[in-house]
């Protein structure tokens, strides 16, 4: 499968590269990762850019890696985009920003995300789309306002101290 590549005014998503690994590595070695459940080690960063990257074949759609570079950033900066884990209901929209936080990229990659999602007709195939985004989360909350979404109050039943953020299906 040939994963498409989405450009907008500052980053390129792109696939998930090998070459990515030490940008993962540091972020999941770090304290911010604790909300996603880190700190991991190496070996577990790694399984998570391969399954960034393999989710595409098993389902149709996954995530990318944002590349910063067109902005004067270092590459890779983090990853968005969605995932439908097994035996839960809806597929979900998400990001990581490991560095260059504040600048807007997370909000810019995801509003990138869902509409890719809503025009190549994957939105109304999926029927609904989510965003579990953890209580203390405010910064994450934030970029899911901007680019739509509303906090229904629920938890997901995977995970209490998140709440289900939904967007609309028509962009």
């Amino acid at each position: 499968m040939i994963i498409p590549t989405l450009t907008t005014q500052r980053l390129t998503l792109r696939a998930p590269e090998a070459c990515d690994h030490p940008a993962y590595a540091a972020f999941y070695a770090s304290e911010r990762s604790h909300i996603i459940g880190g700190p991991k080690d190496e070996t577990a960063a790694w399984k998570i850019l391969a399954n960034d990257r393999g989710h595409w074949p098993l389902r149709g759609f996954g995530w990318w890696s944002l590349d910063a570079t067109r902005d004067g950033g270092a590459g890779c900066v983090g990853s968005c985009g969605f995932h439908l884990p097994a035996g839960r209901p809806h597929v979900e929209l998400g990001w990581s920003l490991f560095s260059g936080t504040g600048r807007g990229y997370a909000t810019e990659a995801a509003q990138a995300a869902l509409d890719w999602a809503r025009a190549e007709g994957h939105a109304a195939r999926w029927g609904r789309i989510v965003s579990h985004i953890d209580r203390g989360n405010i910064a994450s909350q934030k970029v899911a306002q901007r680019i739509g979404a509303t906090d229904t109050g629920e938890a997901p039943a995977h995970d209490a101290n998140c709440t289900i953020w939904t967007y609309e299906i028509a962009g």
